[in-house]
């Protein structure tokens, strides 16, 4: 132990010992494994290239359009449709978990947080199924797409995430340049465009430090698991390289001409899942996988640090996540984003819902 160390230890011995435990086992609170110590240098460091690109005038405006997928389970009419179509042996059970479809006015505060953070956008499209938002007020920008509107009559209804995926391109009036949202990704500081899309063009890809292979060899079957390694073989057989990194969940930064091309090379293989009304073992993803690996083996997109905090809000340990985000806001050290997973768990919160809502006004209103 060196004399400054010593002299620490002895002055202080509990700065000491939180400092060499803080070194030893960093907390993580985001997918790309970045030490929360070190995320603000990160977010810094990102911050001066934007500064430096803003000068640029290669490209001086790209327009870019938010796209989210949205359903209200509480609708008795689709809970009607829902149930009507029972699930098969393909079906994977975790698809079908009520969880998954469960609202809590995440749409509401995620809205809420682009527009305070991302006041850029040009339209926000909702896809949704015969719905529409009860808080929702008319807007310029703000426009409900049916999924009949992009997906072929034979394959509706549809409460497979991963169909309504595999046809976001097909809105009407969207922009080259567009970033898909889940309902329960939320932005959580000011973010230039250039964190998305450079002015050259590049849309960014942000990688996680999982493995596919490692999650599959723990016995981890899920849905979205078995739709990358569906995902993996296109690629091999388009491009000969496979991925073993899925994305962070967060949003996803996309291009409508690429989206279409990965589409039509592959529109059997797409047409013949298609048919699954909820997720199932033969899917594609198309939006959080494939098209974007595809992108960036088309040479159209650059890996870029993404600091958003994932977990899910039925767990205990998201009241700790609650409490680290609000005083990061204080701080004016929040991460990028934030996704607030929901699925069942063992030990379900039994306050979650309540604790969500407080945490989401406090944050944004």
């Amino acid at each position: 132990m060196n004399a400054r160390k010593l002299k620490k230890f002895v002055k202080s011995p509990g700065t000491f010992f939180r400092d060499y435990l803080i070194k030893k086992y960093p907390v993580i609170n985001n997918e790309q494994n970045i030490a929360e110590e070190d995320e603000q240098s990160v977010i810094y460091t990102e911050e001066l290239n934007w500064q430096q690109e803003s000068c640029l005038t290669y490209i001086d405006d790209i327009p870019v359009d938010i796209v989210y997928t949205w359903v209200d389970n509480q609708d008795i009419e689709w809970v009607a449709k829902k149930n009507k179509y029972l699930p098969n042996a393909e079906t994977l059970v975790s698809s079908i978990d009520n969880a998954r479809f469960e609202n809590h006015n995440e749409l509401y505060y995620s809205i809420l947080s682009v527009r305070k953070y991302l006041p850029w956008i040009r339209n926000i499209f909702i896809i949704t199924d015969e719905q529409t938002p009860n808080w929702l007020k008319e807007s310029d920008n703000i426009k409900i797409i049916d999924h009949k509107e992009i997906i072929d009559s034979q394959y509706l209804p549809t409460f497979n995430s991963h169909v309504i995926e595999a046809n976001l391109y097909k809105i009407s009036d969207l922009s080259e340049y567009f970033i898909y949202f889940n309902d329960d990704v939320l932005v959580a500081r000011p973010l230039s465009k250039y964190h998305f899309f450079r002015k050259n063009g590049l849309q960014s890809i942000f990688v996680t430090e999982k493995s596919l292979e490692k999650m599959q060899l723990k016995g981890i079957e899920t849905p979205t698991l078995l739709a990358s390694k569906n995902s993996n073989q296109v690629l091999k057989k388009h491009y000969g390289v496979t991925f073993d990194s899925p994305l962070v969940h967060t949003y996803i930064p996309l291009r409508k001409s690429i989206f279409k091309e990965c589409y039509e090379k592959n529109i059997n293989q797409i047409n013949s899942f298609q048919k699954n009304k909820y997720r199932a073992k033969d899917d594609l993803n198309m939006a959080t996988f494939l098209v974007p690996w595809w992108t960036y083996l088309c040479g159209k997109s650059v890996i870029t640090p993404e600091v958003c905090y994932y977990f899910n809000i039925r767990s205990p340990h998201a009241e700790s996540q609650y409490r680290r985000l609000l005083q990061s806001k204080v701080n004016k050290t929040s991460p990028h984003s934030m996704c607030l997973n929901d699925f069942k768990t063992e030990n379900t919160d039994e306050y979650y819902a309540i604790k969500l809502q407080l945490f989401l006004k406090t944050y944004y209103c």
